[in-house]
């Protein structure tokens, strides 16, 4: 016999949803991403307190936590939401493990890889309104930094810009476990 006891807290404005995103959303992120195979993912603190903090004082349309990687994490949410995601990929935050990572290996992995595919990150990806986004970024109201890595939009698919280029198809690193 198994038995699964389920508890949870909502705020007013109700459960935060991965599948309710908006093209147009800024996609907000806490934290930094990668290279959490050095330690960080024995030693994390989910940001459940965090989120709900969020939830209850802006308008969220969306949010999941980044437990697979942020690439494969974001194509869920932007999937489940019926639109396309762009990230715009020197806002990325890198964590410093991810550098450290990358020189370690030999596989010609980059620090970017890490941040876009390693996981266990346990980072927030949100789904804001534009003005709530601003709101958000100026506030800054946690602990840990947030940023705007991007945005939601109608066109499926997961995708990458690069500095005053146009946007291509961003395909989510496989990096293996080994360091």
């Amino acid at each position: 016999m198994i038995s699964i006891t389920l508890l949870g807290k909502i705020t007013n404005h109700g459960p935060l949803r991965r599948g309710c995103a908006k093209p147009g959303d800024r996609i907000l992120a806490t934290g930094w991403f990668g290279g959490s195979i050095l330690g960080r993912h024995f030693d994390f603190q989910p940001r459940v307190e965090e989120a709900l903090l969020l939830n209850q004082r802006y308008r969220l349309h969306a949010g999941i936590d980044v437990s697979d990687g942020l690439s494969i994490d974001l194509s869920r949410m932007a999937k489940e939401s019926g639109c396309g995601a762009i990230l715009q990929i020197d806002s990325i935050p890198i964590a410093d493990d991810a550098r450290r990572l990358a020189e370690k290996r030999a596989d010609g992995s980059t620090p970017l890889d890490h941040a876009l595919g390693d996981g266990e990150d346990f980072e927030l990806l949100l789904a804001v309104p534009p003005d709530e986004a601003l709101h958000i970024l100026k506030d800054q109201p946690l602990d840990v930094l947030i940023t705007d890595i991007g945005e939601f939009i109608a066109e499926p698919g997961l995708w990458q810009r690069e500095p005053k280029g146009p946007h291509r198809p961003l395909v989510p690193p496989r990096l293996g476990t080994r360091i």
